[in-house]
């Protein structure tokens, strides 16, 4: 009986361990230059909203959810969530990108961890010597890439996450958070029931903060970055969170959507979150120079790579996530 406990004891000690430790890496910089490098070609014409180029996009990113095994929400078969809205008396035409990983855990499956990010941009205007295509590379093929690698290695490492994992891939960022605030407003889950959304928005650079390093937007809203540390331990990648400018960035990208699914008087209530980014405001965003060329990639697959691990590690996370700002509480 003593060996029996012994070896039971052994084999729980290794299972915790091998829950926070980095496991197998499924994304190469070869798949996100790939990635990157379709979505900001030249090509593209910088993928303004309601543009044909635009339309493509969100074809190409519904082929890569099929490719992964993502399952469709049975509203959009083919991935697509169709919206428009107006922009200066014009009717825009536009489609988010909608796809899921079932959850496994009885408790937990009805439960969703909401992963999103843009793919719009801002198209071709004023040429900067010679070059008038705004290609939006690490705004934001960088972060729909993100989301792509994160769908790619959970459905490659044969893993099943605890709660179900929703991919929102958004268009309609650029002009106002049109593609979130639709998807919010419309759901296609039940929004009360969600954990956490991550938005990926800025990943492709690793200068301003070094390799091996992100921040999140609204560390100072939530606890989501204190869940998020205990996942870090013993890993070689940095969550800084002495941003100065991350508490206004929280409201310029579309986890916001996220965290005010509902306004009353003062209070919003909503879905804890953050967006995970590489960069404040370079110098290359919103400028023709946005390109793969100024990538650092390997950078961004250690840290993709590292993403997919994390959502995993929150699907099956028995630790709540909750509001610490007055002015946001969890819808319910």
């Amino acid at each position: 009986m003593k060996y029996t406990l012994l070896l039971v004891f052994a084999l729980m000690a290794h299972l915790l361990t091998a829950q926070n430790t980095p496991g197998k890496k499924y994304i190469s910089s070869e798949d996100l230059g790939s990635w990157v490098g379709y979505l900001a070609s030249d090509n593209m014409k910088g993928r303004m909203n309601g543009s044909d180029e635009m339309l493509e996009a969100a074809g190409w990113i519904a082929a890569r959810y099929k490719e992964f095994g993502l399952k469709a929400f049975k509203e959009f078969d083919n991935y697509l969530q169709p919206y428009s809205f107006s922009r200066r008396d014009l009717s825009v035409n536009e489609h988010n990108v909608l796809g899921y990983i079932p959850g496994a855990d009885p408790k937990l499956k009805d439960e969703y961890i909401i992963i999103s990010a843009h793919f719009d941009h801002i198209g071709i205007r004023r040429a900067v010597e010679g070059d008038s295509i705004y290609n939006g590379a690490d705004d934001n093929a960088a972060g729909t890439s993100t989301l792509l690698g994160v769908a790619k290695a959970i459905s490659m490492s044969g893993k099943k996450p605890g709660r179900t994992i929703v991919f929102t891939a958004v268009s309609g960022e650029e002009m106002g958070l049109h593609g979130s605030r639709y998807f919010v407003s419309n759901p296609t889950i039940d929004l009360s029931k969600a954990f956490v959304n991550i938005n990926f928005e800025m990943t492709g650079h690793s200068e301003e903060l070094g390799k091996g390093s992100y921040y999140m937007t609204g560390c100072d809203f939530s606890t989501l970055d204190d869940c998020i540390e205990g996942f870090n331990r013993d890993r070689n990648i940095t969550l800084v969170d002495t941003i100065a400018v991350a508490g206004r960035l929280f409201f310029a990208s579309d986890n916001i959507a996220f965290a005010r699914v509902k306004t009353e008087g003062d209070i919003s209530y909503g879905i804890p979150c953050g967006t995970f980014a590489t960069t404040t405001m370079g110098s290359h965003i919103h400028k023709p120079n946005d390109e793969l060329e100024l990538f650092d990639l390997d950078n961004m697959a250690e840290l993709v790579n590292y993403f997919s691990e994390m959502v995993m590690w929150l699907s099956w996370s028995n630790e709540s996530v909750e509001w610490t700002n007055d002015n946001f509480r969890r819808l319910n």
